[in-house]
């Protein structure tokens, strides 16, 4: 066997070694890894505006950037958090429904009852389902929250590793991208063009439509705690998770909030909460688009939906990350497709 061709193999089975126990080292971290990157990828605009905010000074530039995003987004989401987690588990416990002193199934049948009585009687049997149904949506609620509590917020350790990591990556950001064109084996075009199609993808996903979700949920929960509905917050995540469903959207947990109202005799409430979830959710979804998705990559809502159910099935509650960017990785690959194969065509 000729000497490089040992060489070669022995590099490559070193280097694949070496990565192995460098994956089980950083396997704990992994989360908090990614998690710091995702921010870093989505707020790096931020950071370069901050760096000619503060003369180029970049290290002062990060701090800022990371304060900011620990002001604004870490914190609330971890309060949002606590709270969703708090009622989801009162609601389970209790199975109480919007607040009242009455059980859940009682308040369904009530609900029931008025509904046959304005149509069919008998037509809605459904008793069972709703109580299903509701323990398992606040059950997946619960197991999922508190997991990610435990891998990333349960440890001040975690906690402190994810903002320090964060910081790095804003001052770093550039010198690991010149690192991974130099490993790359498309040439410096293409990797510069799968860069900048992978920053508009993660944009138009996490920027766009998470972030058109997240706005729509708060808005819905604003709404309910004025209208007099209970567990304000919980029902503010399930709209904006149901906010990416086509057609339908936030109007799952509006109206039958609206119904519920009127049929207990809250008609003032319910044409309050009807033109509430009508004007100022509605208009969310076409005003936030149209700000953070300039000629950005046009991304469907189902794809986000699915993206992140499966990737939080398949990854656990770090999915609801990690299948959203690798949707947008795929969605770059795609962009580029067609001009790597114009590109190695002419070079045969």
């Amino acid at each position: 066997m000729p000497q490089k061709t040992i060489q070669l193999t022995f590099f490559i089975v070193l280097t694949i070694g070496l990565l192995v126990l460098l994956f089980f080292i950083l396997k704990p971290f992994l989360g908090v890894i990614f998690i710091s990157g995702v921010f870093a990828i989505t707020f790096y605009p931020l950071y370069e505006r901050l760096i000619e905010k503060f003369d180029g000074r970049k290290k002062l530039a990060a701090l800022a950037a990371t304060l900011l995003i620990l002001v604004f987004i870490i914190i609330p989401i971890a309060v949002m958090s606590t709270f969703l987690l708090k009622e989801a588990a009162g609601l389970y416990n209790s199975m109480a429904f919007w607040g009242g002193s009455q059980g859940f199934i009682s308040q369904a049948n009530v609900l029931v009852n008025k509904i046959n009585s304005l149509f069919l009687p008998g037509l809605i049997d459904s008793q069972v389902n709703l109580e299903l149904y509701a323990r398992n949506i606040l059950n997946w609620i619960i197991g999922h929250f508190d997991s990610i509590f435990a891998a990333v917020f349960g440890g001040i350790l975690n906690f402190i590793l994810m903002l320090a990591s964060l910081y790095h990556l804003f001052i770093f950001g550039d010198k690991i991208k010149k690192g991974l064109l130099v490993w790359s084996p498309l040439s410096d075009e293409h990797d510069e063009e799968f860069i900048q199609t992978l920053r508009s993808s993660v944009d138009a996903v996490l920027r766009g439509r998470i972030l058109v979700s997240f706005i729509q949920g708060v808005f819905v929960g604003i709404g309910f705690a004025v209208f007099g509905i209970g567990s304000p917050v919980l029902w503010g995540f399930v709209g904006g998770v149901a906010s990416l469903i086509p057609i339908l959207g936030t109007s799952v947990v509006v109206a039958p909030a609206v119904v519920y109202l009127f049929l207990s005799h809250s008609i003032g409430a319910g044409v309050g909460l009807l033109i509430w979830g009508a004007i100022v959710v509605g208009l969310v979804d076409n005003i936030i688009p149209v700000v953070f998705l300039k000629d950005k990559i046009k991304v469907h809502p189902m794809v986000v939906l699915f993206s992140m159910l499966g990737g939080i099935e398949v990854f656990g509650v770090i999915g609801f990350l990690i299948g959203p960017v690798v949707v947008s990785a795929c969605i770059a690959l795609m962009k580029i497709y067609p001009s790597i194969m114009s590109y190695n065509n002419q070079q045969t």
